[in-house]
Parts: C-alpha cells; structure tokens; sequence
C-alpha cells in the first residue's frame, strides 16, 4: 500500500506540472487598425481612376510628377500608380530640374461608405452587461463603397497645359435571408481569387 500511495502521489505531482506548463502557454491575437478589404476597395478605386487618365501632351515629354500637395490614406499608392499611367502613356519620368512639364496630384477624396439595411431585430444592449442581445435578422444587406476623386493638374513652369478630376469607385454588397448569403456585387474579389490562388504545377516546378 506504502508503494501504491508514493505512486499515485508522484502522479498528481506530475499531472499538476503539466497542467500548469500548458496554462502557461498563449498567443496574442491584433487585427490591423484598417481592415484588409478597406483597403482594395480604395485601391481598386484608384486603378479605375487610372483607366480614365489620358494626357496625349505628356508623350515624348520630360515630367516631373509633383505630390507635394497630395493627402491621402494611400498616398504612396496613388503617387505610383499615377507614375506608372503617365510612363504607360510615353511621358519620361524625371526630377523637377530637368522636367519639361509638371503633373501636380492632389486628392479631393478617398474613402469609404458603409450602408446596412436589416429586416429584423438588430443587436441590443443588455442593461448591465456588456454582450450585446444578437442580431436576429430575416433579411440584411451590407454594402460597402470605395470612393475616390483625383486631380491632375500639367503645367510647364507655370503656364498651363492640361488639368482633370478622376472619379472612380469600387464596390462590394453582400445580402442575407435567414442563413442564405449572396454577393451580388464584389468589385475585390479578384484580389481575394489571386491571393489565395496555388502555383501553377510550371511554376511550382521551376
């Protein structure tokens, strides 16, 4: 009995170990402070902006693209992207010194709107606690827009040459019936499609 009773008290003395090693174990869980789908709206936006920027006086020119003035969430992107549609064009990018045109960019607008409709009961506050009662929706469309205005203004040492706004935007809607969801529309899924797309069997071979 002595030998069975030092036995199973060297097994509690373990099993007590590791329940403790395994509640000292954790993991932080962040979100990032903008959401992923934010953010290709916006940038989807932008691309389209693009498709509508023409200036046929940039070709064959020396511009200088001059951002000084341009707010934006996505300012880099938009200096790039508005970069890369004047090259596609035939403009030669170059510093304001040796430029022979100026393309100032400015933004008038970047954001989103968000639009929820709910036929139902929407979550409500509990007095004293701080879980809301959920939602109990029969039928809940949630629309979310990206909306995006750019001005391009050329000039060649001040004297005016060409001058735009661009307005663009992306959307994405998603509706449900009970526990059945649509899309109806969903202007980024392109970029959820490429992100999770696997290599092709050539490229994983390479």
């Amino acid at each position: 009995m002595g030998t069975t009773m030092r036995t199973m008290r060297r097994l509690a003395v373990l099993g007590a170990v590791a329940v403790a090693g395994a509640g000292c174990t954790s993991r932080q869980m962040t979100n990032t402070s903008r959401s992923a789908i934010e953010q290709m709206l916006l940038s989807a936006a932008v691309d389209r902006a693009m498709t509508k920027l023409v200036l046929p006086e940039v070709a064959g020119k020396k511009v200088f693209v001059d951002t000084a003035n341009l707010k934006a969430y996505d300012a880099e992107y938009i200096r790039t992207a508005v970069r890369a549609r004047l090259a596609e064009q035939g403009a030669i990018l170059t510093d304001a010194a040796g430029a022979e045109l100026t393309a100032e960019v400015a933004s008038g607008a970047q954001g989103t709107e968000f639009k929820n409709a709910i036929v139902g009961f929407p979550a409500l506050p509990v007095p004293n606690s701080p879980v809301p009662f959920p939602e109990a929706a029969l039928y809940k469309s949630v629309e979310q827009t990206g909306i995006v205005k750019l001005l391009i203004f050329v000039h060649a040492k001040g004297k005016f040459v060409a001058a735009n706004t661009y307005y663009a935007k992306a959307d994405r809607q998603e509706r449900f019936v009970l526990w059945w969801r649509s899309q109806r529309i969903d202007d980024v899924r392109t970029g959820w499609e490429r992100a999770d797309a696997k290599l092709e069997d050539s490229e994983a071979g390479q």
